[in-house]
């Protein structure tokens, strides 16, 4: 028996990283797993992966932002499984420079992607979980820089931290009908987000862990909050930052 037996799971940047540890792992716990992802190759690869594990795995192709495409999304997904139970959002994209150096266009990028983006998901999706009338759970990706300042960047920081409060008020607002909605901020995990810099080479003096933390420690993390076991917990957000945030 698995913690996900018969759960309908939709991953949102599925196709990398924290999202692509996330889909095999629910996979092995008896969940049946959507990925939607920008990149077609990367979300075809981690489903073969998911198939070729013994498990079973679909894909859909959009933009978080596009509010058609998250609608065509959860269509797609209900249509091929019949119903959806838990979402997972890891989509997200970073600027890389100070407030007084960041181009206008690149912030608006930047939080239509990575705030923007996880709050459509989660309208939709919940809107769905509604209307089945059984509940379910939502799993939000925020970031240990929503609770710490940042010399090299300003946007990403704010989207992060907005999800920490939409993860709340969903709670809040959610819970009448079932669903519970939790997040994770990460410390330095994987690669970077956007590639930029690959895992072996992050490195900080800040991580009481010793060294960054593997997409794996995320998606514990994510089975844990997306099932049964963590049926008491409601608007939280877990440091899983291999100790950064209380150094």
């Amino acid at each position: 028996m698995g913690r996900l037996d018969d759960k309908i799971a939709i991953v949102v940047g599925g196709g990398r990283n924290i999202g692509r540890a996330t889909s095999k792992l629910f996979a092995t716990e008896g969940a049946k797993i959507a990925i939607f992802d920008l990149d077609e190759e990367r979300a075809a690869a981690v489903t073969e992966e998911v198939v070729e594990q013994g498990g079973e795995c679909m894909y859909v192709i959009g933009e978080v932002q596009k509010v058609d495409d998250v609608k065509n999304m959860v269509t797609k997904v209900v249509d091929h499984y019949g119903k959806v139970d838990i979402l997972v959002n890891c989509a997200a994209i970073s600027d890389r420079s100070p407030m007084l150096e960041l181009d206008n266009d690149e912030y608006h990028r930047v939080i239509d992607v990575t705030m923007n983006g996880t709050y459509y998901t989660c309208k939709y999706v919940s809107e769905q979980m509604v209307k089945q009338g059984k509940g379910g759970s939502i799993v939000n990706f925020s970031s240990g820089s929503a609770f710490q300042g940042n010399t090299r960047r300003v946007a990403y920081d704010m989207a992060k931290g907005a999800i920490v409060v939409l993860t709340m008020d969903m709670a809040a607002q959610l819970a009448q009908y079932g669903i519970r909605t939790n997040a994770i901020a990460p410390g330095q995990t994987g690669s970077q987000v956007g590639g930029k810099i690959a895992f072996e080479d992050r490195h900080s003096n800040n991580l009481v862990g010793g060294r960054a933390g593997y997409p794996e420690e995320q998606a514990s993390v994510a089975l844990f909050l997306a099932s049964d076991d963590s049926r008491h917990l409601y608007g939280q957000t877990l440091q899983n930052d291999g100790g950064s945030s209380i150094v």
